[in-house]
């Protein structure tokens, strides 16, 4: 199911966590919607390339086992993680991010140990929530 232009439902809850991914609610989907629409869209129409993400919505079994905080907002399919290969790519998309007026939030962070690229994760990631 198409959320956006470029991004799909599938993507937004993807895991490598096999069993425990919930199928989203209703609501939960409609905030994937307009994150994609709102946030992610945006980023990528901006930096003319594809925007890989790491993580999207989570269930609340899937976020307390990659160590979540309970108030996540990966739990109301509001955040995302973006893959980014190295800091400076992280720092321009941060930036960007920043400037949108639908984003609350945004932090750079740093895979340990470091992923290969497009393996399951990337060296930095940005999270981005509205």
């Amino acid at each position: 199911m198409k959320l956006s232009k470029n991004f799909t439902l599938e993507e937004m809850v993807a895991t490598s966590h096999k069993g425990l991914q919930d199928t989203p609610t209703l609501d939960v989907v409609q905030n994937l919607q307009r994150l994609c629409v709102l946030v992610l869209q945006p980023l990528r129409d901006t930096l003319g390339a594809p925007v890989y993400i790491n993580s999207g919505y989570r269930s609340k079994r899937l976020n307390a086992r990659v160590g979540g905080v309970p108030n996540s907002r990966h739990l109301q399919g509001r955040a995302a993680d973006i893959h980014c290969d190295n800091l400076d790519y992280a720092k321009v998309i941060f930036d960007i991010l920043r400037q949108n007026k639908y984003v609350t939030y945004t932090y750079i962070g740093r895979a340990s140990p470091p992923a290969p690229p497009l393996q399951g994760g990337g060296r930095y990631w940005v999270h981005v929530q509205m």
